[in-house]
């Protein structure tokens, strides 16, 4: 059975679909990610050793920083960035990330996303609606 879930989008984009990566921990692009392989490395991250590169990468939010925006970008360059970003809140360093790669990210659920979708699960994220279809992995 697929869930659908309307959030908000940082621009209109293209459809996009993949497998989900979920994390509860914030997300740090500049020194929680290899930007080589799209691997999180941040010691004590829930996720180390997983890699966000060409899935769905659901999380809390980014963890910010000034150079969150050009690790993100480093990821992206490297091609081992997320299809797309979908997360409870929108933090400024990582939208502006998203931004300038035309990553598809949507925010601002009214459920945690977190507990909604799960690693493995099929989504396919709607970036001019806002809307994400959940199917259950299996």
């Amino acid at each position: 059975m697929t869930t659908v879930i309307k959030g908000h989008s940082i621009k209109p984009m293209p459809v996009v679909e993949g497998e989900a990566l979920v994390t509860t921990d914030l997300i740090a692009f500049w020194a929680g990610t290899d930007w080589e392989t799209g691997e999180i490395v941040e010691v004590g991250h829930e996720a180390r050793g997983k890699n966000m590169s060409g899935k769905i990468l659901v999380c809390p939010a980014g963890k910010g920083g000034a150079g969150d925006t050009f690790g993100y970008y480093y990821l992206y360059r490297s091609g081992k960035a997320p299809k797309a970003i979908i997360s409870n809140r929108s933090q400024g360093t990582t939208l502006a990330g998203a931004l300038i790669t035309n990553t598809p990210m949507i925010y601002g659920f009214n459920e945690d996303v977190t507990k909604v979708i799960h690693t493995g699960d099929s989504v396919k994220v709607d970036p001019t609606t806002g809307e994400v279809s959940i199917a259950p992995k299996g």
